[in-house]
């Protein structure tokens, strides 16, 4: 009869109790027996339970594993990680609602506002990076919040944190100009966030990242500049292509449509028209060595050259900027090594920057030496400071910010073809006057 009990018997396998005997000891109850079916039911409870607790089990030791792996990343994170509680806060902020307040900035409108505040913020854990972010060891990170660190750059940053925490919203961010206790400051981009529980942001376990973005604002900063000086550089070129052109094509209609114009006229037209090609062309070959960037690129044949030659060359062939240049001759010859043309388009650029940024006179002298030739650009202009004297020479820069339609390449040009020629030029403001020095060597490069 045992046996056909036991075929019959519509109890899962787990019923047997073969692993309740063989665990716990238990002993079956028999089939027919009146405690079976409340054992029955007891058993299947105490697998089910039993099923539970080895889940959990393993679920904890997920939990384990994570928690110490997050602890590892955080400890080794190479951005600055900080764990802020905002409960006082939170608390602050309710009981300005129930004050009536709907405005948080109404209660935070300047720096010395948030210096109040931040204080109940408190830190309960940072990593390295953190430390060396904000400026303290750890030991003074750990609890409330040093207002040291709040200056008027990081003000939007505070405001930020705060009005996330005033909305209830689990995530904010913002870029600032972060500062130490120590007065140092770096360009910074925070986040904070904060953990989802039941639908709701809890602010009291927070996360706040600070990551130092200095480089990449200054990049940021340089490509603006960049693109200003390229749309400066387009209208300035516009205007001063313009300018000689609008010239050229007037005389040539007007020299076009009278035949019966005077001679003395004509030869007017004809020379204004002449002096505004040239000066077009001198731009030209300035943009063009400006184009080319590298200096190895631009064309130089240097041979020995008659200084006084080229200066009265390049008076001799005219523009306005050659109008009343005294030309102080040396007593004996000026021989130096150099490009003739290259020499001369530095003249006529050093002449034109004279006609529109220095004073009436202007003077070339020359002065002869054992090793060098100088040739100086002189006139009576307010001049330059003296911290001003080197970056005069940088491609596009102006120091007169009134004449922002010069290009501002015209002396950088000059300086890279000197050099390309064994020579410097150089400014000074000496005993009144401008002077721009042209050096060029006597002798060729051995």
């Amino acid at each position: 009869m045992g046996s056909e009990s036991a075929a019959s018997d519509p109890r899962p396998a787990e019923s047997a109790c073969v692993e309740c005997a063989q665990t716990d000891g238990f002993t079956y109850p028999d089939v027919d027996s009146p405690d079976r079916e409340p054992w029955d039911q007891l058993h299947s409870r105490y697998h089910a339970v039993r099923r539970e607790v080895n889940r959990l089990r393993g679920e904890l030791g997920n939990a384990k594993a994570g928690l110490a792996s997050y602890e590892n990343l955080f400890r080794i994170s190479p951005f600055p990680i900080m764990e802020q509680d905002y409960t006082q806060v939170a608390a602050w902020m309710d009981q300005l609602r129930a004050e009536g307040v709907t405005d948080l900035r109404d209660r935070l409108p300047d720096v010395e506002a948030i210096r109040s505040i931040v204080p109940l913020i408190w830190i309960s854990a940072a990593n390295p990076a953190a430390e060396r972010a904000v400026g303290l060891p750890r030991d003074q990170m750990i609890g409330p919040i040093d207002p040291r660190i709040v200056n008027e750059e990081s003000y939007p940053s505070w405001i930020s944190q705060l009005e996330a925490i005033w909305n209830r919203e689990p995530e904010a961010s913002a870029s600032f100009l972060a500062g130490v206790p120590d007065g140092t400051t770096y360009d910074a981009e925070s986040t904070l966030g904060a953990p989802i529980v039941d639908g709701e942001p809890d602010f009291s376990r927070a996360m706040f990242t600070i990551v130092d973005v200095s480089a990449h604002r200054s990049e940021e900063r340089r490509m603006e500049e960049l693109i200003t000086a390229k749309n400066e550089f387009v209208a300035s070129i516009s205007h001063e292509i313009r300018t000689p052109l609008t010239a050229i094509v007037g005389f040539s209609q007007v020299l076009k449509g009278d035949e019966d114009m005077a001679d003395e006229d004509r030869m007017l037209m004809v020379t204004s028209i002449v002096e505004q090609a040239l000066e077009m062309s001198d731009l030209v070959n300035d943009l063009l060595m400006a184009a080319r960037g590298d200096a190895e690129n631009v064309s130089v044949e240097v041979e020995e050259i008659d200084v006084v030659a080229q200066v009265k060359q390049t008076l001799d062939a005219g523009g306005s900027f050659t109008t009343d240049v005294r030309f102080e001759k040396p007593d004996s010859p000026a021989i130096a090594i150099g490009d003739p043309a290259r020499v001369r388009q530095i003249l006529r650029n050093l002449l034109t920057n004279a006609e529109r940024y220095g004073g009436p006179n202007v003077t070339i002298s020359i002065r002869t030496g054992s090793d060098a030739v100088d040739i100086d650009v002189v006139d009576d202009g307010p001049g330059l400071p003296e911290e001003e004297w080197e970056s005069i020479f940088e491609i596009y820069h102006s120091a007169h910010k009134d004449h922002q339609e010069s290009l501002g390449i015209g002396l950088a040009v000059s300086r890279q073809l000197a050099e390309l020629m064994d020579g410097t030029l150089h400014y000074s403001f000496e005993s009144g006057s401008s002077v721009f020095r042209l050096r060029l060597p006597t002798q060729p490069r051995s």
